[in-house]
């Protein structure tokens, strides 16, 4: 049998820690910037979102959605509640653009979405506009958001995550203030 030279195998453990190293590493990386990582704010706190201040007022769970124009109310899917945030956004920086990135949290990080009309049914007039893209600087403005949400996670919601996919910050997860 013949004997494998030192610098032999020296090279291949060093080629095998530098490996491990980097898939170490590379691990360590996409954990803590591909996983959402979320900060709750004490209930009725606003959280911060493109140099835009949010605040959730209302937290809303409802069978129907109600129109605004006295039309037929929104059904949502068998199974599934709507939620609607009633929100309030005052923007700070005019050179940055507010894109709503408003999604709703449930429990084991579940994330809901804004319906849109897409939805099986028309979605109603509501008396409230929904998110805005022209917001006025340093003047409130409210508005509403709505989920469409499995009935089982309804009483189970923390909150409005503001999510913000240009910052590696973690994610403010707002609450309306208790009543």
């Amino acid at each position: 049998m013949r004997v494998l030279p030192m610098r032999r195998i020296l090279f291949a453990v060093a080629a095998l820690a530098a490996v491990l190293i980097y898939v170490i590493w590379w691990v360590t990386y996409a954990g803590i910037h591909y996983i959402p990582r979320y900060t709750m704010r004490p209930p009725g706190a606003s959280g911060e979102l493109q140099g835009t201040t949010v605040r959730v007022l209302s937290l809303t769970r409802s069978d129907r959605l109600a129109d605004a124009e006295g039309g037929e109310p929104g059904v949502p899917d068998p199974g599934a509640v709507w939620v609607v945030a009633e929100l309030e956004a005052e923007r700070h920086d005019p050179a940055k653009e507010f894109l709503c990135g408003a999604q709703l949290i449930g429990p084991e990080r579940r994330l809901w979405s804004t319906t849109s009309a897409l939805t099986k049914g028309a979605m109603p007039k509501r008396a409230l506009q929904s998110c805005p893209l022209d917001l006025p600087v340093a003047q409130p403005v409210r508005f509403e958001s709505i989920f469409m949400v499995p009935a089982r996670y309804a009483d189970q919601l923390a909150g409005i995550a503001l999510a913000d996919d240009s910052s590696a910050a973690r994610t403010p997860v707002i609450r309306p203030p208790e009543r």
